[in-house]
């Protein structure tokens, strides 16, 4: 991050599936935190899993208070990720959203510019996207599953805003893709979204570990 300063880089910290159970974070989490605060580059927002919408708000309020409260030991964080949010107004889901975000706006523990996320995953219903989030991830899957550009293209237009409101998260990248294939995922995504990130880890650890091609794939983005 320090080598590449033109690249904005937002890092989601996750304890376990959310802030963990105690007020501050374990010991061995806040010096790595605090590393990346130091470049200027960098946002750090907290990991909430909504569970499309079925997650209690209690629970999910419960947890956006944690992160908050973290910046009491000096750590402070600018947001929120929500992860599996609804893609659709079910029972009440626009609500839902719209609440969760304006809790986190709400709150003075995090840094500003605050920051909220929404892990889609996929391309919400129309109406799903303009509870104050600012950026919503639009694909998270395998390599092997990333849609045809021209139909995620659409989608994403009928959703209205710009590149700089949309992320794509893509991992399972097989080794047998050369850079030349990752420079073209790369440039067939960068002109519909902003935020990009790709990865050749797989399985149920496909977020803990750092892919062994991340300089590859950072000196291919601009």
């Amino acid at each position: 991050m320090i080598k590449n300063p033109d690249t904005n880089f937002t890092v989601i910290v996750n304890i376990d599936t959310g802030p963990g159970g105690t007020v501050w974070p374990p010991g061995e989490w806040i010096a790595p935190i605090k590393r990346l605060h130091v470049s200027s580059n960098v946002q750090t927002i907290g990991y909430i899993d909504m569970d499309g919408g079925k997650r209690s708000k209690v629970g999910v309020r419960k947890d956006i208070a944690t992160y908050a409260g973290w910046n009491m030991s000096g750590i402070a964080i600018h947001g929120i990720y929500f992860d599996r949010t609804p893609l659709q107004d079910l029972d009440d889901g626009q609500a839902y959203l719209k609440n969760m975000s304006a809790a986190v706006r709400h709150e003075a523990g995090f840094l500003e510019p605050k920051m909220v996320v929404y892990g889609a995953g996929a391309v919400p219903h129309t109406n799903m996207t303009n509870y104050d989030a600012d950026i919503v991830v639009v694909f998270e899957g395998e390599y092997e599953d990333l849609p045809a550009r021209a139909d995620t293209r659409g989608k994403v237009k009928a959703l209205g805003g710009t590149r700089e409101d949309y992320a794509y998260i893509v991992h399972s990248v097989p080794a047998e893709v050369t850079r030349g294939g990752i420079r073209k995922i790369v440039d067939g995504l960068r002109r519909d979204v902003k935020w990009l990130f790709v990865t050749d880890q797989g399985g149920d650890e496909r977020y803990e570990k750092c892919s062994g091609r991340w300089e590859e794939f950072l000196s291919l983005i601009w």
